[in-house]
């Protein structure tokens, strides 16, 4: 069983002990769901020390937004995630400069039900 470090749903800062002293961990489910959503909150080039981590960027959202190419990179990056089987279901929705990527797959672990907002 893999135990992992745990982030916070909301801001994915770590999660302290409630004493003090040292931080929460997740295995297995719980880390395959946080694994995931990280990957899609990556912006392509964010970390300096491998500028091809990422999936996405601000050149993404200009006029001529490729919908259907940011569907197919976002299904790659779930797909290639530790954990996923398949995706069930999946909707991307573009407002303005806000993409918001609302999934349903299958992972080794069970079912999991996720909605990433990405926005510049």
């Amino acid at each position: 069983m893999s135990v992992q470090i745990a982030l916070d749903d909301k801001t994915n800062d770590l999660i302290m002990l409630s004493n003090g002293r040292g931080i929460a961990r997740v295995s297995e489910g719980r880390y395959t769901i946080q694994l995931v959503k990280n990957k899609l909150l990556t912006e392509l080039g964010e970390w300096l020390l491998d500028p091809s981590l990422g999936w996405i960027n601000s050149s993404d959202m200009e006029k001529n937004k490729d919908l259907f190419e940011l569907e197919v990179r976002a299904k790659r990056i779930i797909l290639r995630t530790v954990g996923v089987q398949k995706i069930d279901t999946f909707e991307l929705v573009l407002v303005e400069r806000k993409l918001t990527i609302t999934f349903t797959a299958t992972t080794i672990y069970g079912v999991i039900d996720l909605t990433v907002p990405w926005s510049l």
